[in-house]
């Protein structure tokens, strides 16, 4: 077998091992052995980092109550030892409450591709750590900062196109640590709108580079949500469910976001579609800023998710 032909066959079995798979389930699984839950939910910590006085542990222990398998949580420079922790003792803490990380994100604050090694040894940095944490999924942010010049649909598109060798290399570097990397389209960023991101995942290798979609950037950003992630199903490796109610008005989204199911996003129809394509993975609910305290915000978040969303699929 040539190099080629292995790297090749390496790639299409990561990519079998992610996200959508045969509705039959796993035929390599021991007979009587335990099934793995189709679906995991998460929520990200940007809910509590943005609340003064909230720590790791805070958001830990509401999410355990509430029943959630995981966090996103990408550390700050400082950020764990700030909260008393190390990776380890922040991993034996998940423990206790039968939870894990789901994913870590990657991004970057401009959309210079002269950067190139430089952003590449950030992105490898972070896919350490992803490692380090036993993360799955990499989130990959778009590069944001753009400038008046810049922020234009030609300007836009051939940067988008500048930097699909990049997410395919971020992609590789993230599958040799076994992790799944998945773009992640984004307002205020190179790629927010649907025709953005069907020309990134167009543009990048649906091998290396996922799609891991937020419900709520894309539909304030104005796309028809459910045709892009039936369009993209079998790319799907991980996702952020968020809800939103129109208009975006720039600079701030935030002001638009909701618990889940009080905002505009089709909810019960993605899940109808993920059953209906076999979707197994991570669901982060991600919430950057509530009028409501964390940890109301995110039982209110996870009471949609127990009485609407699993009965529909789990």
């Amino acid at each position: 077998m040539t190099n080629q032909n292995h790297c090749s066959r390496r790639l299409v079995l990561g990519a079998m091992s992610a996200g959508v798979v045969a509705a039959m389930g796993d035929p390599g699984r021991a007979a009587g052995a335990k099934q793995e839950p189709r679906l995991r939910w998460a929520q990200g910590f940007l809910l509590w980092r943005g609340n003064k006085g909230q720590t790791i542990r805070d958001a830990i222990d509401n999410l355990a109550a509430v029943g959630a398998d995981g966090i996103e949580f990408t550390p700050r420079k400082g950020e764990l030892e700030a909260f008393g922790f190390t990776r380890e003792t922040l991993l034996a803490f998940l423990a206790t409450r039968n939870m894990s990380i789901s994913a870590q994100y990657f991004g970057t604050a401009t959309p210079d591709t002269t950067r190139k090694d430089e952003i590449l040894a950030e992105a490898r940095a972070q896919i350490a750590t992803a490692h380090a944490f036993g993360c799955p999924n990499l989130v990959l942010g778009p590069p944001g900062n753009l400038t008046a010049e810049q922020n234009n649909p030609a300007w836009r598109r051939d940067a988008i196109k500048r930097w699909a060798p990049l997410w395919n290399e971020m992609g590789r570097l993230a599958h040799e640590s076994g992790v799944v990397a998945g773009l992640h389209p984004h307002l205020n960023t190179l790629v927010e709108t649907e025709g953005e991101a069907e020309l990134a995942l167009a543009e990048t290798d649906p091998r290396l580079v996922r799609f891991t979609p937020d419900t709520g950037h894309l539909y304030l950003g104005g796309a028809n949500v459910l045709a892009l992630l039936r369009k993209h199903a079998k790319r799907l490796s991980y996702f952020h469910f968020k809800d939103a109610a129109r208009p975006f008005v720039r600079p701030t989204f935030e002001t638009s976001l909701r618990e889940l199911g009080r905002g505009e996003v089709d909810f019960p129809s993605v899940m109808r579609l993920l059953k209906e394509v076999g979707y197994r993975g991570w669901i982060n609910v991600e919430q950057d800023k509530s009028t409501l305290p964390p940890r109301e915000a995110s039982a209110a978040s996870m009471a949609y998710v127990k009485g609407t969303l699993k009965k529909i699929y789990t």
